[in-house]
Order: C-alpha cells, then sequence, then structure tokens
C-alpha cells in the first residue's frame, strides 16, 4: 500500500487561520479558557511538538532532526521562533484592524484537534477541516478591498491582491484555499472545487481527504481516505 504525500516527511509551521495548529495530551491549551494573541506562538509549538514525539517513531524523528530538532523541548524553541514570523507577518493587518485574533477560537481548535488518536493525526493531518481553527485569525476587509492575505478578508480568500469570494462546488479554481468549507481545490489546470472526502471514501489524491490521508494500492491510480501511514503510532 502507499500512501499520496510529499517526498518529504514534514509538519508545517503553526499555519495562521485556516491551518495554524496541531495537537498535545498536556500544557495550557488543556481545560478552559482563551489563549492570548502574546502566547499562541509558543503554545502552538508546544501542541505541535508534543504530538510528533508522541506520534512518530525514532526513525521518523531522526529523519526530520534539521526540521524538528533532536529533543522535545529544541522542537519547541525551533517551532515557537518560526509561528512567531508567521504572526509577525499578520502584525501590521492587526494593527490595521484587518485581521482579528480570536483567542477563544485559538483554544477550541488546539483542544479539538488533541482529542484525536495519532492513528488519525498523522505528520500531514490537513487542519483546515478542524472546527475553530479556520477562525483563530478572521479579517474584516470587504469583498473587492485589498489585501495581502487571506485572514484579512471577511471571505477568508484573497484572490489577485483583492477579497473575493471563495469558490462553490464546480467552480473552477486555482489556489488551496479558493474554495467554500467542506471544499478543496486540486491546484492544477483546469480544476475545479470539489467535495473532501470523509474517511472510508474513495480518493486519488491525499488533499481530497479530510485527514490528508489517500492510501492507495501499489500498482493503482485510485484509493481510500485511510488511517495515515507516517508518526501514526503508538
Amino acid at each position: 500500500m502507499r500512501r499520496m504525500i510529499s517526498a518529504r516527511k514534514t509538519f508545517p509551521v503553526m499555519v495562521i487561520g485556516a491551518a495554524m495548529v496541531a495537537v498535545t495530551g498536556c500544557g495550557s491549551s488543556s481545560g478552559g479558557g482563551s489563549i492570548a494573541q502574546a502566547d499562541f506562538a509558543a503554545e502552538s509549538a508546544k501542541v505541535m511538538c508534543h504530538r510528533a514525539f508522541t506520534c512518530c517513531d525514532a526513525t521518523e524523528q531522526t529523519d526530520n532532526a534539521s526540521q524538528w530538532g533532536a529533543t522535545e523541548a529544541e522542537c519547541v524553541t525551533m517551532r515557537t521562533q518560526q509561528n512567531s514570523d508567521a504572526i509577525t507577518a499578520f502584525q501590521a493587518g492587526i494593527t490595521a484592524g484587518h485581521i482579528v485574533y480570536d483567542g477563544d477560537s485559538a483554544k477550541a481548535c488546539l483542544d479539538e484537534i488533541a482529542a484525536l488518536k495519532c492513528s488519525d493525526w498523522g505528520v500531514n493531518f490537513n487542519t483546515r477541516y478542524v472546527v475553530g481553527c479556520a477562525h483563530v485569525f478572521s479579517g474584516t476587509v470587504a469583498m473587492g478591498g485589498t489585501c495581502t492575505y487571506d485572514e484579512e478578508c471577511a471571505t477568508r480568500f484573497c484572490g489577485a491582491g483583492m477579497c473575493a469570494a471563495r469558490g462553490a462546488l464546480g467552480v473552477a479554481c486555482t489556489s488551496p484555499t479558493g474554495c467554500q468549507d467542506g471544499l478543496y481545490c486540486p491546484v492544477s489546470a483546469g480544476d475545479h472545487c470539489a467535495t473532501v472526502a470523509a474517511v472510508g471514501a474513495a480518493c486519488e489524491v491525499s488533499v481530497a481527504c479530510q485527514n490528508n490521508s489517500c492510501v492507495i494500492p501499489d500498482g493503482a491510480t485510485s484509493g481510500t481516505c485511510g488511517s495515515p501511514m507516517t508518526c501514526n503510532g503508538p
């Protein structure tokens, strides 16, 4: 069996907005309350690294040591800085009131992913489909307004420097964030917004699956959205 995945196994920097989290079984993200914006970079790093060093085996950890660090503590230091840099890029928009941070959504996002088993997560888990994650950073710029990031737009999509509507089912698309909730854009010539498949549904590429894991038998061109094959234990 093979899984449609990028050639290199990596977990992304905490994406701001639609996919800016990973998971933990401990730390300040557990329980009630909210996460302050000033704490989000560090909290995100803690949960990302805890999940990686819990779910990824020794070989997977070693293969990615240059990006994750050799230990969980080193990973947290590296990822906190990367997350801080990503948030800093949004600061002008936040100051201008074009981007609004929601600590409650950040907390809900982390908590929801924290409930997942390693067998459901995997290193390339797609947090775009996690309730709360899409609203950690929300935009106030109306459709047609000037933008640089999706997070500045009330529509949650910035296309060609302008806030635009996200595509409905069957509408042509060219951006991975250009489709409405529950849809995805394959991002290749002639693509159209299509319905995201749940675990157990047929698929041809991992981006078509809610868990970003299309498991395809050797020699076949299609398979089933299933449990991830990397960083999926213990």
